[in-house]
């Protein structure tokens, strides 16, 4: 049985990917433990990290929309001018001037609810408080060494740095941040640097987010930024913390960078822990989970279960899939065995299931209909081929035909018409010449040709006939199998003509016509000689219908002999139509092929 297993190369190759399955399942068992660990981690962790996006999300809004903030400042350029005197330090500020820029702050605090606040620091060390509940606008002595303003940049400033600038500085909430923009003097061509204006925000907005996420109380969500300020801290202790990430520890780049979920120890606690860095505006969004609020999951027992099932399901499956596969091979086999003893009528019995030796199975017993197809045409096709150049060289040297060709050329030349003899000498060469040629295809120009050669020699012979062609010079390209019209004019000549009458007539026309969507050739041989009866025209298409090879009398193996070359090369549709002539006497023979060029046919 294992040897049977094993003999082929691809059941080899089945049962390595089988052991593979096996060996991969026992060693997914072993690490599902982990596996499910951290996906149930992941699951749990997934309400934390959309929390800290949040909150990232929040302070990067109210980065984006400071310009809008400040709307009030830039849209008078009344107000702006008496901004820029109270920051120039002129010696008396006018009350009319104080009520416009406390009017322009509380429009600035009006459109946030967690606006506290504005804090105006001039360049002169001067500091400005507007507070919200009291309305005014209350001076203030800035304390410079506490923190460094950078024109033209956005800054954000924590808590303890706001209450460092200045010791009159009054909080207008329990924690605040604040954001930081430049007032700058362009009456000049050169800009000036005047000041920072400083709004002011409770935390308050960061705390509401949480608060709806009904997240573990013993989380802890923290916004810092790269110099580990804390900007905000759910747990409300805003000194510093240990394992915040810094600067350094973040990949260069700008945009927004989720750090994955680390593990940590902390006064002997273990924490989850991870940071959302914004690089844009330089801060952290953090949170930190003690890892024991993750309840472990038991269900190794299930995992094993399944392992075992699975492993053996598959060597079950590799088994029976094998047996199948080998009784089908066997089958195939046969039938290969079969047709290569020449026995080309046997196909393989079609299973009812579709499946790939079905497939199979369809394509084999295509390939041997083609092949037998192939096979019967071209040996048909050679056949009667070689029956037709054999038909043609015996009508050629047909002793009779060849005498009485000899004896109008004698007579020719006794009556001293010698242009005559040689003429007809001439013309009985060209046809000799063209029996000797291989070629099986040739264009409809050569073919006239020849067939005029023929009819010129009977022209010497008779003399009491006429022929006309009827084709266009674009037509003359077209390939047509040789010796095709040949067959039909000498049925004119052998069956039709009659000898007593001075109108005989021969007519071949060639036309272009259209139908079933198709171009085709019309080919049209008609005479005006003796009738055909509607008892021959029938014994005619029966003898047409009929395989060349099968019969054995003479009469008709002309007709018939064409009639297969053309449905051979061009298929039935090209079939011969005898029909009776135009004017309801005389024979005519119609037939059309597709407009193909002679090496193509080839």
């Amino acid at each position: 049985m294992i040897k049977k297993l094993t003999s082929g190369y691809y059941s080899k190759m089945m049962l390595i990917s089988i052991s593979t399955v096996c060996a991969i399942t026992a060693l997914l068992f072993i690490l599902s433990s982990s596996m499910i660990r951290n996906q149930e981690k992941s699951e749990y962790l997934k309400n934390y990290d959309i929390a800290v996006s949040n909150l990232s999300s929040i302070l990067t809004t109210k980065q984006n929309s400071l310009a809008n903030t400040l709307a009030p400042v830039f849209s008078s350029p009344s107000r702006y001018q008496a901004l820029c005197s109270l920051y120039k330090k002129h010696p008396t500020i006018a009350y009319s001037t104080n009520r416009a820029i406390i009017q322009m702050l509380k429009e600035i605090c009006r459109y946030d609810q967690y606006c506290r606040g504005v804090l105006l620091a001039t360049n002169e060390g001067e500091l400005f408080q507007y507070n919200t509940s009291s309305d005014t606008l209350i001076p203030l002595t800035l304390n410079k060494v506490n923190f460094d303003f950078t024109p033209y940049q956005l800054q954000i400033l924590s808590d303890s740095q706001l209450e460092a600038l200045c010791g009159g500085y009054e909080k207008p909430a329990d924690h605040v941040y604040g954001l930081s923009g430049t007032i700058f003097d362009y009456t000049g061509d050169n800009l000036a640097t005047l000041g920072q204006i400083i709004i002011l925000y409770s935390t308050a907005e960061f705390t509401n987010s949480l608060s709806t996420s009904h997240l573990d109380p013993s989380a802890t969500f923290t916004l810092t930024d790269t110099d580990r300020n804390i900007l905000f801290s759910s747990d409300g202790n805003y000194e510093y913390t240990k394992g915040i990430l810094t600067a350094e520890q973040i990949p260069s780049g700008s945009s927004t960078i989720q750090m994955p979920v680390v593990s940590r120890m902390l006064n002997g606690k273990s924490y989850y822990f991870t940071s959302v860095y914004n690089g844009h505006y330089e801060f952290f969004a953090n949170y930190q989970l003690p890892a024991g609020t993750i309840t472990r999951s038991f269900t190794q027992v299930i995992l094993a279960v399944l392992a075992v099932i699975i492993c053996a399901a598959s060597i079950l499956l590799y088994v029976i899939t094998l047996r199948i596969a080998d009784k089908k091979i066997k089958t195939i086999q046969k039938g290969m065995n079969l047709v290569g003893q020449n026995n080309l009528d046997y196909r393989l019995p079609v299973p009812d299931n579709n499946d790939e030796f079905t497939q199979i199975t369809n394509s084999f017993n295509r390939m041997c209909d083609e092949l037998q197809h192939n096979i019967e045409k071209a040996y048909l096709f050679e056949i009667s081929q070689k029956k037709a150049e054999l038909y043609a060289m015996q009508t050629s040297i047909n002793p009779h035909f060849l005498y009485n060709a000899l004896e109008q050329i004698r007579v020719q030349i006794t009556q001293g018409k010698y242009s005559d003899a040689s003429q007809m000498l001439l013309l009985l060469s060209k046809m000799y010449r063209n029996q000797t040629r291989r070629t099986l295809y040739v264009s409809i120009g050569e073919e006239l040709n020849l067939c005029e050669n023929l009819i010129n020699l009977y022209m010497y012979r008779y003399g009491n006939f006429d022929y006309e062609f009827f084709i266009g010079n674009a037509l003359k390209i077209y390939g047509i199998p040789k010796n095709t019209l040949q067959p039909l004019i000498e049925n004119y000549f052998v069956h039709g003509m009659v000898l007593d009458r001075d109108d005989n007539m021969l007519t071949i026309s060639i036309q272009s016509v259209h139908k079933d969507d198709k171009d085709w050739l019309e080919f049209s041989i008609e005479d005006n000689g003796a009738s055909i009866t509607p008892d021959e025209l029938k014994s005619l298409e029966e003898k047409l219908s009929q395989p060349v090879l099968s019969r054995d009398e003479d009469n008709g193996f002309a007709l018939s002999n064409v009639n297969s070359r053309l449905k051979l090369v061009f298929g039935e549709e090209s079939r011969l139509h005898p029909q009776v002539g135009s004017q309801g006497k005389g024979f005519r023979i119609v037939f059309a092929i597709p407009p193909v060029l002679p090496e193509d046919l080839q």
